[in-house]
C-alpha cells in the first residue's frame, strides 16, 4: 500500500511508521516501541498500533521523518565503489550524493560488491528494502557476466536444480543460465549470498572477469542513466521493481 495514501487517510502504525520511514525493521520497531525509545509528540509511546497522521515521532533525540517523504533513487553504480558508508572502504556509492541527500538515512537495497557494476536502488523505506531483499521475497535479479575460462557441459541444467557451493552445504536457489558465446554469460539469481555469481562461476569452471547487474525484478537499468549517475524512481519503476517477487 502507498505510504503517503495511508498516513493521509487514517493513518499508519506506528511500528510501520518507523520502518518505512527506513529506521528499522517492523520487529525491531516493536522492541524499540516496548522500551520507551519512541516518543509521539513529546510524550514516550509503547504502543506498536497507535495510528500516526501528522504527528511529530522521535527516536531518542532524533526526528523520524513521515514515510510519506520517502526518497527512493535508482542508481547506475560504476565499478571501485563499496556499497557501505564505512569511510575506511571508499571510494563509497554515497559519494555521488550531494549535501542535502547524504543528510538522508538512505539504505541500498541489493547491494553489489566493489568489481560488479549495474543497478541499485537507495531509498529511506525501510518496507520497500525488505520486500525486495528478503530472501522469501525470491525477486529475481539478472548479471551479464564475462568470464575466462570453459563451463563445464552440464552448467545450465547444474544451476536450474542448485547445488551447493563450497562449504556451504546449502543447495542454490533454481538459477537461469544462458550461455551467449565464448566467456560471456547471463544469469537470473532469486537470492543473494555473498559473491554467490563468482562463487557458481568458479564452481562451474570459470572465473568472473566482470559483472553487470542490469535488471531487479521487472525493472531494467535505463540506457540513459550513465554510470555514476543517479536520479529519482519513478512510481511504475517502484511497481515493475515488485512485480515479479512472491509477494
Amino acid at each position: 500500500m502507498d505510504s503517503r495514501k495511508t498516513i493521509q487517510s487514517r493513518g499508519i502504525r506506528l511500528d510501520a511508521f518507523l520502518s518505512c520511514a527506513g529506521r528499522a525493521s517492523r520487529k525491531e520497531a516493536r522492541g524499540l516501541i516496548r522500551r520507551g525509545a519512541v516518543q509521539v509528540d513529546g510524550e514516550v509511546c509503547r504502543e506498536s498500533a497507535r495510528r500516526i497522521t501528522r504527528e511529530r515521532v522521535t527516536l531518542g533525540d532524533n526526528p523520524v521523518h513521515s514515510p510519506a517523504d520517502a526518497t527512493d533513487l535508482l542508481v547506475h553504480k560504476p565499478t571501485g565503489l563499496s556499497c557501505t558508508r564505512d569511510e575506511r572502504e571508499s571510494p563509497l556509492v554515497f559519494d555521488l550524493l550531494d549535501d542535502v541527500l547524504r543528510r538522508r538515512e538512505l539504505k541500498i537495497a541489493g547491494r553489489l560488491d566493489r568489481a560488479t557494476s549495474g543497478l541499485l536502488v537507495l531509498t529511506t523505506d525501510g518496507d520497500l528494502v525488505h520486500r525486495l531483499t528478503h530472501p522469501g521475497r525470491k525477486v529475481p535479479k539478472r548479471y551479464r557476466i564475462a568470464f575466462e575460462g570453459v563451463l563445464v557441459e552440464d552448467a545450465i541444467d547444474r544451476c536450474r536444480k542448485g547445488f551447493p557451493l563450497g562449504a556451504d552445504a546449502r543447495v542454490t536457489r533454481p538459477a537461469e543460465l544462458v550461455l551467449e558465446g565464448q566467456g560471456r554469460a547471463t544469469i537470473v539469481l532469486r537470492e543473494g549470498r555473498t559473491h554467490q555469481v563468482r562463487r557458481m562461476i568458479r564452481a562451474l569452471g570459470g572465473e568472473v572477469i566482470g559483472l553487470h547487474r542490469d535488471r531487479f525484478g521487472a525493472l531494467d537499468l535505463p540506457k540513459d542513466l550513465a554510470p555514476g549517475t543517479l536520479r529519482a524512481l519513478e512510481p511504475e519503476e517502484r511497481a515493475l521493481l515488485l512485480s515479479e517477487s512472491s509477494l
